[in-house]
């Protein structure tokens, strides 16, 4: 399974330092975690003024006992901001860790990063098995909701994207839907997914993770060492790139699907400024207030 991650949205409560997070947001690479779906929630957790902070994950499964993963760690502004510091598993069971004990069971290093705010241009290439176009042109222009969902649009630049007979796919643009029952657009932590129709009812879906400029993962220590030169953290911690995948239900290309091109924002949305904006929280704790802390990856386990 390679490390334990939780990617995550955590919210810290105005004037406080209570943390808990949205446990649709949240998904782990924990493999005693055999259910994987609005299992995780994150409570008895908080960030102190000198960014002293607890993470309690507890992992919930159906007709078994909780366990939990609890990081405790210290938050640095960066860039990129991170907090670092090491954690424990629930003992017995299938974790077999050690908490209740003053012994870790590995260290960690957990990557904040910003709402999703802009628009990104890139292209989608052709699928990794079968055939399909490739080089797409395409662009995403994406805002956070108060509720921390995702609204916005998926474009397709000129008329790349058809089926074997030259029909388009979609008509443009696809918009994000609020209540599809495939999914809910959103991100968190590295990623975002977005789910949404065209004019004709055609339902798109793109998922996509922060990438550097060398492919690998935009989150602290998710560097690739095999890569040349320093790119591997140039982008860590931002939403600069993404490599992203789509697929695409109903209509004229039913069950295409393709991806892994970057995608680059070129447009910040700026919001007129009021008070607290978005994920800026308060005394030295920047971005734990409707921020995200993705990647929690361990380097034990």
């Amino acid at each position: 399974m390679g490390q334990s991650i939780f990617s995550t949205y955590l919210l810290q409560t105005p004037g406080n330092t209570v943390l808990t997070n949205i446990s649709q947001f949240t998904t782990d690479t924990v493999a005693c975690d055999t259910q994987s779906l609005n299992n995780v929630t994150v409570a008895n957790s908080s960030v102190d003024a000198l960014g002293n902070a607890v993470v309690d994950f507890t992992v919930t499964l159906s007709g078994q006992t909780p366990f939990h993963y609890v990081f405790t760690g210290v938050l640095a502004q960066g860039p990129p901001q991170v907090i670092t510091g090491t954690y424990q598993r629930s003992a017995g069971g299938c974790t077999q860790g050690s908490l209740g004990s003053g012994t870790p069971d590995g260290a960690f290093t957990a990557t904040w990063f910003p709402d999703l705010s802009g628009t990104w241009m890139g292209a989608f290439d052709a699928p990794d098995v079968g055939s399909g176009p490739s080089a797409v042109s395409a662009s995403f222009t994406l805002s956070t909701n108060t509720d921390k969902t995702l609204s916005g649009t998926i474009s397709i630049l000129g008329s790349g994207l058809v089926n074997s007979s030259g029909t388009a796919c979609i008509v443009n643009p696809v918009t994000l839907q609020p209540n599809m029952a495939v999914g809910i657009s959103q991100s968190s932590g590295v990623g975002f997914e977005l789910f949404g129709t065209d004019a004709n009812g055609t339902e798109v879906w793109v998922n996509a993770y922060a990438t550097n400029p060398d492919g690998s993962v935009a989150a602290a220590g998710e560097d690739n060492p095999a890569a040349p030169g320093n790119t591997g953290t140039a982008n860590d911690g931002t939403n600069t790139a993404y490599t992203a995948f789509y697929g695409i239900s109903g209509g004229p290309c039913d069950g295409l699907g393709g991806g892994d091109a970057p995608f680059v924002l070129v447009k910040k949305i700026k919001k007129p400024k009021k008070g607290h904006d978005g994920p800026h929280g308060r005394d030295g704790q920047r971005g734990l207030r409707g921020g995200h802390i993705p990647s929690v990856r361990s380097t034990q386990d």
